[in-house]
């Protein structure tokens, strides 16, 4: 690594909180092709193995992947992990936070604010919290 790049991801950590793709992926998350993650995204660093991306991925920012639940920790004395497995060609928009033990299909556009905590299929359009599927990605090119 250049000292240019530790430059940079310094400080896009102490900005941002951002971790560059390369932790992600030194740390065992699988990365396809053409992965684009804006600032301020957050791959659950500590069970970052547990995530897998596929191909032409657009992530907005402040996107969250959480790949665990501590909720369950107080109650019951332990926590739960779970995979993430994002498709691809998927817009997942600003501040929208998915949650573990969720697939999202191919071609799938995920709406910004949105809390998805349950399996979206591939083509469709899903937004909301929690996030519900809306139309599918054709109909929505077609309304644009």
């Amino acid at each position: 690594m250049s000292l240019r790049t530790f430059i940079h991801d310094a400080i896009g950590f102490l900005q941002y909180g951002d971790l560059p793709t390369d932790y992600y992926v030194k740390r065992g998350m699988k990365v396809g092709k053409n992965f684009n993650r804006q600032s301020g995204t957050r791959l659950d660093p500590s069970n970052c193995w547990l995530i897998e991306l596929g191909d032409d991925i657009i992530m907005s920012n402040k996107v969250q992947l959480v790949a665990h639940d501590f909720s369950t920790m107080h109650h019951t004395g332990y926590v739960r992990f779970g995979r993430i497995k994002i498709g691809n060609r998927v817009f997942i928009g600003a501040n929208s936070t998915i949650l573990m033990n969720v697939n999202i299909g191919d071609d799938a556009i995920i709406g910004a604010g949105s809390v998805v905590n349950r399996d979206i299929p591939a083509g469709m359009v899903a937004a909301g919290v929690p996030a519900k599927i809306i139309c599918s990605a054709e109909e929505y090119r077609q309304k644009q």
